[in-house]
């Protein structure tokens, strides 16, 4: 097994975990989370479908790693677009300071690499 068959699963499930919190926490109403949605000046029920997609972007990665990788690839798509949403709204929403953008970007980046990898193993 190659390295980047190893740092693959490592990446999605790390990824998926991460997104899995994420979106629980939009979803749960935690209030930090509630408070960057109100500074964005979103409507209440976007922060509670962007959880949403958040928490299913995170399960198909999870579920992908072990039964059917192309819900990992959708996962993955989902994800990666969600971070560009939300790289979009810190630096031209609400005029946050660049470093607001780096985890977005981080996870935007993890997506396409495990989405990428994926499609290109089919």
């Amino acid at each position: 097994m190659s390295t980047i068959e190893t740092v693959i699963p490592v990446v999605q499930g790390l990824l998926g975990l991460a997104m899995v919190g994420a979106g629980s926490a939009k979803i749960l109403g935690i209030d930090l989370a509630k408070n960057d949605f109100e500074r964005y000046g979103y409507p209440q029920w976007f922060f509670v479908v962007t959880g949403g997609i958040e928490v299913v972007g995170g399960l198909g990665l999870l579920i992908g790693l072990v039964f059917a990788p192309i819900l990992a690839v959708l996962g993955g798509m989902l994800i990666a677009a969600t971070m560009l949403g939300a790289i979009l709204t810190h630096l031209f929403r609400v005029d946050d300071p660049l470093w607001r953008s780096v985890p977005p970007a981080i996870y935007l980046i993890a997506g396409l690499f495990v989405t990428g990898f994926l499609l290109l193993s089919f």
